[in-house]
């Protein structure tokens, strides 16, 4: 699989499904932060081989496409495959009507193909940037003490993906 191609297409249609949405407090559209997890996932590449790369970045551009859109599984494993929409299906915390709780989302990532994990762990990384001047102090540190979770279940899946997960935690700090 080519990974300009792939990623040109999941990119198109992330873009498309994500149309109208932006980042929270910010005017920015939404799929700036799909694209900065991808950069991420390509970035962890170059550290420690990531097996099925172009997969795993057409993942970190589509890991909310099922939680924060219309388009459902089936039309995701049509035009992506199995295992990005089972990719996709798994770094969605909704569940059943609701939303699962941090240990069985984290549990169902663990239990997984560890490239899922690693999105995760991307997505982590990209969302401790300065955090929405929305957010109280307590959200903050609650924030933090989440991402530092994420690392303990997670980290194992990417060595250099966990390293720079426990650098930008501990840059967060400062923000409460």
């Amino acid at each position: 699989m080519n990974l300009q191609d792939s990623y040109n297409q999941a990119w198109l249609f992330a873009a498309s499904a994500h149309a109208g949405q932006t980042l929270t407090a910010s005017t920015l559209p939404y799929a700036v932060h799909l694209a900065m997890v991808a950069n991420e996932v390509m970035a962890a590449d170059r550290e420690a081989s990531i097996e099925r790369l172009a997969e795993t970045v057409q993942i970190a551009l589509l890991h909310d496409v099922l939680e924060d859109t219309s388009v459902s599984f089936e039309q995701l494993q049509t035009r992506f495959g199995a295992f990005v929409a089972e990719g996709a299906q798994r770094l969605s915390k909704a569940a059943d009507g609701g939303k699962l709780s941090l240990e069985n989302y984290l549990g169902r990532l663990a239990s997984a193909a560890p490239q899922y994990a690693i999105v995760k762990l991307c997505d982590r990384i990209t969302n401790l940037q300065p955090p929405p001047s929305t957010w109280a102090r307590s959200k903050i540190s609650e924030y933090h003490a989440e991402s530092q979770r994420i690392l303990a279940v997670l980290g194992h899946a990417h060595e250099p993906s966990a390293e720079r997960l426990r650098e930008k935690i501990d840059n967060y700090r400062r923000y409460f």
